[in-house]
């Protein structure tokens, strides 16, 4: 199967001084133009690459992801790919129509209907009669916004302008199609809607997918490149480059210093394998997991909560002492808390200690986090892989 886009050789540079920007474009038309030289070669003072010789192809039912952190030039990339930027080398061929999701609400007007800016939006398409009609019926069915669709955009809440630009925009059957940081529009029924809608789109197309979320990249994607300033780091499965991704994230996480709140008056140690475990190591899947925490500083029967983070921050799983019914002895000083067995994905984790009254109301404190990484087999982007007990079972086809 013959690819619809291909990459090749791309290069862009960008310079950091608006006004430097402007001479030197001015200077290089000057020169193409009477000289026929190539200008582009080098860098100059205050330029900077923001792709460097990126190379890959994309065929029909692929739906890549881009990944990569801020200012890996995913933004730029998907430019020069839609012919809104001109590569400084190399070049990008498209064979087929280009559709886009980007930001779907932009050139609304306010004061004109839902209906009104859909027939615009049609007609800016191409469309007209009862072509034009039937995309007018398709926007208003898959919007959902019912009697608003008649009334002017100005009174629309942002999640009802972001559903009548979602579909707006996704009423079409492009070859190529890219998708940008759209997919937190409406409710969670509307959006699952949306999830269904791009799947159908990318059965018959290729599709470019950005976005931080690394849920919807594992439940979109088939293939993953992984930027980082401006160079492919990694091109391949879905998965590998998520682990990347948040492998990259853990690295800067473990720089930063994290929310804590009277964090003198709990502190802990993590024992893994029944050892003391410094965040130099890192953690096989599968080991076992314990807290010693320091309650000396704290008041009797307080809840006591071990939260696990991911790379971003978010809370995966929450162990809380007001389940086990804990009972405080006098004059205690160690609280000790056994996790189980690291059955995570590998990637980057954290553990911290939140302390709450014993109602379970107010906020006493929270801990420092100790960052770690879990290292094992990688297979699917889920944080929680429990192992089970597998076993066949002999089935009598005789009864």
């Amino acid at each position: 199967m013959s690819a619809l886009i291909e990459v090749n050789g791309l290069w862009k540079k960008y310079s950091r001084n608006l006004g430097s920007s402007v001479k030197y474009a001015a200077k290089d038309l000057m020169r193409a133009a009477f000289l026929g030289k190539d200008v582009n070669a080098e860098l100059r003072e205050s330029e900077f690459w923001a792709l460097r010789d990126m190379n890959f192809s994309l065929r029909r039912g692929e739906v890549l992801a881009v990944m990569g952190h801020n200012g890996a030039g995913k933004s730029t990339l998907l430019k020069c790919i839609a012919g809104k930027l001109v590569a400084d080398r190399g070049s990008v061929v498209r064979h087929g129509e280009l559709g886009y999701l980007l930001e779907m609400s932009a050139g609304f007007a306010q004061t004109m209907t839902g209906r009104d800016n859909v027939s615009v939006r049609g007609r800016l398409m191409g469309k007209s009669g009862k072509d034009l009609a039937r995309y007018i019926e398709e926007v208003k069915e898959f919007a959902d916004i019912d009697v608003f669709f008649d009334s002017p955009v100005q009174f629309y809440s942002s999640g009802m302008k972001s559903r009548l630009g979602f579909a707006a925009s996704s009423v079409m059957t492009p070859d190529i199609l890219i998708i940008d940081e759209v997919l937190a529009v409406g409710d969670l029924a509307f959006r699952l809607r949306c999830y269904e809608r791009i799947n159908e789109l990318a059965r018959n197309a290729a599709v470019i997918f950005v976005s931080h979320s690394i849920g919807q990249v594992a439940r979109l994607c088939n293939r993953g490149v992984y930027l980082e300033k401006g160079r492919v780091l990694f091109d391949g499965g879905v998965q590998q480059a998520i682990s990347l991704y948040q492998d990259k994230l853990g690295d800067q996480n473990e720089k930063k210093r994290g929310h804590v709140y009277h964090a003198d008056l709990v502190s802990f140690d993590l024992k893994v394998n029944g050892e003391l475990f410094t965040p130099e190591k890192s953690l096989g899947y599968g080991a076992a997991m314990a807290l010693d925490i320091d309650v000396s500083r704290l008041a009797d029967n307080v809840q006591i909560r071990v939260l696990l983070k991911d790379a971003s921050q978010s809370v995966l799983m929450d162990w809380n002492s007001a389940r086990c019914h804990l009972e405080w002895p006098e004059a205690t000083s160690i609280l000790h808390v056994d996790l189980g067995r690291a059955e995570l994905t590998p990637g980057a984790y954290s553990f911290s200690v939140q302390v709450m009254s014993p109602d379970g109301v107010d906020h006493v404190s929270l801990s420092e986090s100790i960052p770690f990484r879990v290292t094992g087999d990688y297979y699917y982007a889920v944080p929680v892989q429990r192992t089970a007990q597998w076993s066949f079972k002999e089935v009598d086809r005789e009864s």
